[in-house]
């Protein structure tokens, strides 16, 4: 059903939010920051990266071990004259292949500015869905409007309904 690591990120983010209430700001600068925690969490959760959909842990290991090893090297450089007489030639050379005068098209997923290629990313949701990350956020939701009943939101809801 659940991946054991996301539930692990989405229970350290909902872990966050909660004490997001111990920072000394006001309770709008604390329900504000534990949202942009609790997002980023979620989103941390759902991301996938590369052509195979990864998560990101896995994607940073494998370019830290691409780029650490070490990588061979080859100096193509044209012929000079005097090696290419030296050999005597093939009995029958095979006929050149014709060429065609198309231009090779460029893929979709190309930048015509930069000509690099556009990392994939993605988003799981097929594995995580949907029921676990709102159950996280009304969790958090919840626990944000416990505290601000006890601080002092009953008096102002007894106001609202008289």
């Amino acid at each position: 059903m659940f991946n054991d690591r996301d539930l692990g990120i989405l229970g350290a983010g909902a872990l966050l939010a909660v004490l997001c209430l111990f920072l000394p700001i006001p309770f709008a600068g604390k329900m504000v920051v534990g949202f942009l925690v609790l997002v980023g969490f979620m989103a941390l959760a759902l991301l996938r990266l590369g052509p195979d959909r990864v998560p990101p842990e896995v994607w940073l290991a494998r370019r830290f071990r691409y780029s650490m090893q070490a990588r061979r090297y080859v100096n193509q450089q044209s012929a000079t004259g005097k090696t290419e007489n030296i050999h005597p030639p093939q009995q029958q050379q095979k006929p050149k292949r014709p060429t065609f005068d198309q231009e090779p098209h460029e893929p979709s997923f190309v930048s015509q500015t930069s000509n690099r290629l556009i990392r994939p990313i993605g988003l799981a949701w097929e594995e995580i869905g949907a029921y676990s990350l709102l159950t996280t956020l009304l969790g958090v939701i919840g626990v944000y409007f416990v505290v601000w009943l006890a601080n002092g939101g009953a008096r102002e809801l007894s106001t609202w309904f008289r």
